[in-house]
């Protein structure tokens, strides 16, 4: 493998691994999020913010899980 292929390969790895890392954390706030939001739900806004946190949250853990993935599957190459 060439010096530049090589170097722009492992360029890849850290952003990747740096975009997981951001989306872990954003998982992590988000979830805390709405542990607060649940427990004071009520009233009809704050069930339609509860509703879009857990869309956000769930769109996050879906990129999180293709990231983890992908990088899984480079790993074993």
């Amino acid at each position: 493998m060439d010096p530049n292929e090589l170097r722009n390969r492992q360029n890849e790895l850290e952003k990747k691994e740096a975009r997981i890392q951001e989306l872990k954390k954003q998982i992590e706030l988000t979830k805390l999020h709405l542990e607060e939001m649940k427990k004071k739900s009520g009233a009809k806004e704050k069930m339609e913010a509860f509703n879009q946190l857990v869309e956000a949250y769930n769109r996050m853990r879906e990129e999180y899980n293709a990231w983890l993935a992908e990088r899984s599957r480079d790993s074993n190459k």
